[in-house]
């Protein structure tokens, strides 16, 4: 089949305006993240477990989870009336945490979370969830953790497979007793859980099924003394403050259940108490002090800044707050500085800089001429620098993926319009060769 002439020119225009067009939107196309990430429906997960040390742990696999997702995870231990499963049971410790888009990669490159808590001294039940919610107490009528158990056979404990020599499944109910050959007896017991901030929390358990009820009776540093009552098969809790938490005494019906006094946990550490950032500048109008308290500095620092003349200044700096205290150039300017910003202490004169064109300023008695102090959005310099310092060239920033490799987000206008236009000028060759050459499409 032949074209006529002015359907070839036709089909020859169309033909270059469609390679044109393919190719600007080939340019234009912004380039697609290639970071993957995981829903928490979808995420799978490897285990370890051990009852009766109360320690689990668990390893995302195919993460990291997507953003504003999270899955949460509970290991908790009970207190229990046997080493069979048997209700009621009362929580002794737990600990929750969660897999999210910020969770970090460990020393090995794993998105591992690992959990640890105290175990009852004797008939037990712990267990490692999915989930944020825990049942206390555990009885007849309550809910049950069911497929929520990480490595059940469904729902959502069957997201996660057991490690290599772990066990499937991560709950366990025994005796983990330290008693006498190991043996638990059905008798009023407590177990003790001490926290970092110096407190004592008693667990009262009343195992004993042959009588109504128990009473505690409870002693410790400080005149402290309480009386408790549990019911058979119950457990009550008791907290002594950390400043009576020395002696504790524990008894029941005349014996001596517990004694001891709070002992640092494992895994206690101190908070680190950032150090706040100071710079001094002297710039052509100003001597400038720049104080920046960092958020995990402490509750709040204070400085206070004596000018040789003019009045004082005491600034108070909240922890996250960065504040900046301007002093007006004068010639022989000295600031006596004393307080919390302990790198700052001492005289500091103001220095005037090389580039200054414009005299020395002299001693000012107008009202400008004392200190001022004002709140600053950063820890740069003060925004009361004078003008005739250069300002600093805005820096474009680039996003970056995790390894380094710069985030696409869009496409290069000056690109595309420069593709484009190419493309418009291969297309009408096109349809000027075919007018010359008198082109014939064949179909």
């Amino acid at each position: 089949m032949k074209f006529t002439p002015r359907l070839r020119h036709v089909a020859a225009l169309a033909a270059g305006a469609l390679v044109s067009l393919g190719s600007l939107v080939a340019f234009a196309a912004p380039a697609q993240a290639t970071n993957s990430c995981t829903s928490g429906a979808e995420a799978r997960f490897e285990h370890s477990f051990n009852g009766p040390a109360g320690t689990a742990s668990i390893k995302l696999l195919n993460g990291p989870i997507c953003e504003n997702q999270q899955v949460p995870l509970t290991l908790v231990s009970y207190t229990a009336p046997s080493a069979s499963f048997s209700l009621p049971q009362y929580v002794l410790d737990s600990s929750t945490q969660f897999f999210t888009d910020k969770t970090p990669k460990n020393d090995k490159g794993e998105l591992r979370i690992d959990f640890k808590v105290k175990v009852p001294t004797c008939f037990t039940q712990v267990d490692f969830v999915f989930g944020d919610k825990v049942i206390n107490p555990l009885t007849d009528n309550s809910a049950r953790y069911d497929n929520d158990k990480v490595g059940s056979p469904a729902g959502r404990g069957a997201q996660s497979k057991p490690a290599l020599g772990q066990p499937q499944n991560a709950w366990w109910n025994g005796n983990n007793g330290d008693y006498k050959n190991g043996v638990c007896e059905a008798k009023p017991a407590v177990e003790a859980l001490p926290d970092c901030a110096g407190n004592v929390k008693l667990s009262l358990i009343n195992r004993d099924a042959g009588v109504t009820s128990v009473r505690f009776e409870i002693t410790a540093d400080g005149g402290f003394t309480q009386s408790q009552v549990v019911d058979k098969n119950d457990k009550s809790d008791l907290t002594i403050p950390a400043a009576n938490a020395k002696n504790i005494k524990v008894t029941a019906g005349g014996k001596q259940l517990w004694a001891g006094s709070w002992t640092k946990p494992a895994g206690c550490t101190k908070p680190e108490v950032g150090a706040p950032v100071t710079e001094i500048k002297s710039t052509c109008d100003s001597l400038v002090f720049t104080l920046k308290n960092p958020e995990n500095g402490a509750a709040s620092l204070t400085g206070t800044f004596t000018p040789a003349k003019g009045e004082a200044q005491t600034v108070t700096v909240k922890a996250g707050e960065t504040k900046t205290v301007t002093f007006p150039a004068t010639e022989g300017l000295t600031v006596a500085v004393t307080g919390d910003f302990l790198a700052l202490n001492g005289d500091v004169k103001w220095t005037k800089p090389e580039n200054c064109t414009k005299p020395n300023p002299g001693t000012s008695t107008s009202s400008s001429a004392s200190p001022s102090a004002s709140v600053s959005a950063s820890a740069s310099a003060s925004a009361s620098a004078s003008a005739s310092e250069t300002p600093a060239e805005a820096t474009p920033s680039t996003s970056s993926t995790e390894g380094g490799a710069l985030a696409l987000t869009g496409a290069n206008s000056s690109t595309i319009a420069g593709g484009a236009v190419l493309l418009v000028l291969v297309g009408a060759g096109l349809f000027f060769l075919a007018r010359r050459r008198r082109v014939n499409f064949k179909a």
